[in-house]
């Protein structure tokens, strides 16, 4: 069974065709339920035939998509004036290539620092500084190792200036600082990798021209630092082998640069753990894929995956022991039980005020819960903070932690008579993710200026003038309108599937999406806003080593380029594929 030569066209063989289809069957699926409103007055046959209609069509365009995608180098030969589409050889490690990205994205970032001095403060980041001034109780509602990384920078910006200003200034651009590095790793992983210099050039300005990542670096919150975690563990988890055996010929430097890539591995998880809530679930499941990955070959007579296992159980133990006796130690309070009940508080209460079935004995168990003459007054079937809050203002939790079991059976006996009702709930929570178009306007950055608030930090511009924050603001609120217009959480998820689709359909492995896919399963399962960018924002900022992962050129998909090898098998076909 030889290797398809690149000059060849190729059809695709069976286990490709049949590969594609539960990825067109996702989009039919989004397609139908995304226009949900529209659904209910088109009747079964309508929907139906419509669901197999954007089912074939989805499946015909990814399937002429992959063999266009899979032959470019052979379809280019044939083209006049046509060379041949592969990728480059890899480069030579050089650091100062790394410096020149990262000076590039810091030069980008600072026009917006300077200009919204000392940053973008939101009420997470208020009442984080609230906390770290003693002003507030502690709490782990918003991650408080992320509050503590604030206080080290806030109190030495305090300490240098002397005011709460020039704390907020020096964690600011500490944030800012930190994502240049981060994002011109990935820039010059993607030169390492032997990235052509016009892919270079569209990702330097993705990163650095965009607005979309400039604005969030100066917002003061937990998600900037999550983003560079979660994207460093994705491409970690994609690139190094901790149970990779070592090579006798190998020198002593190489050897430390392969222990030093399992730790990399190992402290990028952990931050993911600790700088958002969801994100040990995000760790833990891209843990169990590349184990079970790992564990089947040791079936087929690989060696047992030690390293791995053990940096996996290392990195959730830190986890335990910091959300157990260390936080119990610094006497930080837990989030409240409602915070991560989400979705099924939104299914019971659709199913109780739009014309479900519930008991008498039904009713009066959620009414210990929630006050319910006041619950369709503040049901918005796309946020969950107005019934959060009254459950908090006027309801009692506290019943729900004391009777776990019986509240469980409560929301599992509801479902099974009101299945249409928890789908209508689950779908209106949870679209902005996965449905290309959604009916509101989606705020990527614009609700984080500067907040009012009882600390006196107010902005102050350096360097430009009063017009020229006039034109700023029309520029920043111009694109946000074109966003709206052309882009989407949603497009985000169509656009990663269809990366994870082709990559399987070539036979490459696929780990690099797990992290973004365990992270769209948990908003799906518990997030509170439909439609908010910043909670998905991970994935729109992997993009570029995402494109060049999934579609670099045959070269490097060999595995033949520089330091920094993407281990990815080329796909072979053998003489019954052809023919099938």
């Amino acid at each position: 069974m030889g290797r398809v030569a690149h000059h060849k066209i190729t059809l695709p063989g069976r286990r490709q065709a049949l590969i594609l289809a539960p990825f067109a069957l996702f989009y039919a699926v989004s397609v139908i339920l995304g226009d949900l409103e529209g659904a209910r007055y088109r009747g079964l046959a309508r929907n139906a035939g419509r669901f197999a209609l954007w089912f074939l069509g989805s499946y015909a365009v990814l399937l002429a998509l992959c063999i266009l995608l899979s032959n470019r180098s052979a379809i280019t030969r044939r083209l006049p004036f046509g060379t041949a589409g592969g990728g480059r050889a890899g480069r030579e490690e050089n650091p100062r290539v790394w410096l020149i990205f990262t000076a590039l994205c810091l030069l980008a970032y600072l026009p917006y620092y300077l200009m919204y001095y000392p940053g973008w403060l939101n009420n997470d980041a208020l009442w984080q500084i609230e906390q770290i001034l003693g002003l507030a109780e502690r709490s782990n509602h918003h991650p408080y190792f992320h509050t503590l990384l604030m206080q080290v920078f806030f109190g030495i910006g305090c300490r240098l200036s002397g005011t709460y200003e020039g704390g907020a200034a020096f964690y600011t651009f500490v944030q800012v600082a930190v994502m240049a590095a981060v994002f011109a790793f990935f820039l010059y992983r993607l030169y390492l990798r032997g990235a052509r210099a016009l892919w270079l050039v569209l990702a330097l300005l993705f990163y650095a021209v965009c607005p979309i990542n400039a604005l969030l670096t100066i917002c003061m919150g937990k998600d900037e630092f999550f983003t560079a975690a979660l994207l460093l563990f994705a491409w970690f988890t994609a690139t190094l082998d901790p149970d990779a055996e070592e090579n006798a010929a190998q020198d002593r430097t190489g050897r430390r640069k392969k222990r030093f890539g399992w730790l990399a591995w190992s402290a990028a998880g952990l931050l993911v753990c600790l700088l958002r809530s969801n994100g040990v679930f995000i760790y833990a499941g891209t843990a169990f894929c590349l184990l079970a990955k790992k564990l089947r070959r040791t079936a087929g007579g690989g060696r047992f995956p030690r390293r791995t296992f053990l940096c996996t159980a290392a990195v959730l133990a830190c986890y335990l022991l910091w959300h157990g006796p260390i936080l119990g130690a610094l006497r930080v309070q837990p989030p409240d039980i409602i915070e991560s009940l989400t979705m099924p508080t939104q299914h019971l209460l659709c199913a109780y005020l739009k014309g479900g079935e519930l008991t008498e004995e039904e009713t009066a168990l959620l009414g210990r819960v929630i006050p319910l003459d006041k619950a369709a007054e503040c049901y918005h079937p796309r946020l969950f903070d107005p019934i959060k809050n009254l459950i908090r203002e006027s309801g009692n939790q506290q019943e729900i932690a004391e009777h776990k079991g019986e509240y469980f059976r409560l929301w599992l006996r509801v479902g099974l008579r009101n299945p249409l009702q928890y789908l209508v709930a689950q779908v209106r929570q949870t679209a902005g993710f996965w449905a290309y178009s959604v009916p509101d306007y989606e705020y990527v950055y614009g609700e984080y200026y500067m907040i009012e608030n009882p600390l006196g930090i107010e902005t102050e511009r350096k360097l430009f003038t009063y017009d020229a924050e006039l034109a700023m603001h029309e520029y920043l609120m111009g694109f946000l309108d074109l966003y709206n217009r052309v882009w989407s959480l949603g497009l985000n998820t169509w656009l990663m599937v269809f990366c994870l689709a082709y990559a399987l359909y070539r036979g490459k492995d696929a780990m690099i999406f797990v992290p973004f896919v365990m992270l769209l399963v948990t908003l799906f399962l518990a997030t509170p806003v439909y439609n908010e960018f910043r909670y998905a924002y991970g994935l729109f900022a992997a993009f570029p080593m995402l494109f060049h992962l999934t579609f670099g050129g045959e070269q490097e998909e060999s595995g033949s380029t520089g330091p920094d090898r993407y281990r990815i098998r080329e796909m072979t076909v053998t003489e019954d594929e052809k023919m099938g």
